[in-house]
C-alpha cells in the first residue's frame, strides 16, 4: 500500500503541476479517485479485470485519451507535458500500474476531457466521479462509496492541512 499522503505528495501533487492543471479541486478529486479506484493499494484490477494502475484506467480509456483527446493539434503541448511523465515514447496501459505519475497525470486527462468543471465539494466529486470516471455503473461502487473511502483514507490528510489555514 502507498500512503495516502505519500501519494498525494509523491505523485499527485508533482504530476499535476507538471502538466500545468493543479487546482485544489483537482488535487481533492484524484485523491478521492485513487481511494475509491484503488485504495492505494490494488494497482491491477481484481478478478482479473483490465483497469490498471491507482486510478484503476480502463485500456481502451488510456488509448483515446492518448491517441484521441491529446493527439488534437491544440493540446500538443499539453501531450508533451504528459508524456514527459510516461516511461517510452509510446506508453501502453500496464505503465499505469508501476508509474504513478503518470497514472495522475493520465487521471486528470479524463477529467479535463469532461464538459463540466471539477466541483470543490467532497460529496459533489463523488456524484461527478461516479457520471463521468465511472459510467454510473449500476453494479459495483456507488458515490456512497468514494464518501466513505475519502472519510477512510484522505480526509484525515486535509483536515490536518484545514486546521492549520
Amino acid at each position: 500500500m502507498i500512503p495516502p499522503a505519500t501519494a498525494r505528495d509523491e505523485y499527485v501533487l508533482p504530476a499535476l503541476h507538471a502538466i500545468g492543471l493543479y487546482s485544489p479541486a483537482a488535487e481533492r478529486l484524484l485523491m478521492g479517485t485513487a481511494a475509491i479506484e484503488s485504495g492505494f493499494v490494488d494497482f491491477v484490477q481484481l478478478g482479473g479485470g483490465p483497469a490498471r494502475g491507482m486510478f484503476q484506467m480502463e485500456p481502451p480509456t488510456f488509448l483515446w485519451l492518448l491517441d484521441n483527446y491529446l493527439a488534437d493539434p491544440g493540446r500538443q503541448a499539453l501531450r508533451a507535458s504528459v508524456l514527459a511523465l510516461a516511461v517510452s515514447d509510446r506508453p501502453v496501459a500496464d505503465d499505469l500500474v508501476g508509474n504513478h505519475l503518470f497514472a495522475a497525470a493520465m487521471a486528470r486527462i479524463k477529467y479535463l476531457s469532461v464538459p463540466e468543471a471539477i466541483p470543490s465539494d467532497v460529496a459533489d466529486q463523488a456524484q461527478y466521479w461516479w457520471h463521468y470516471y465511472n459510467g454510473r455503473s449500476p453494479h459495483g461502487l456507488k458515490p456512497e462509496n468514494y464518501m466513505s473511502r475519502w472519510a477512510l483514507y484522505c480526509a484525515p490528510l486535509y483536515t490536518q492541512v484545514d486546521a492549520l489555514v
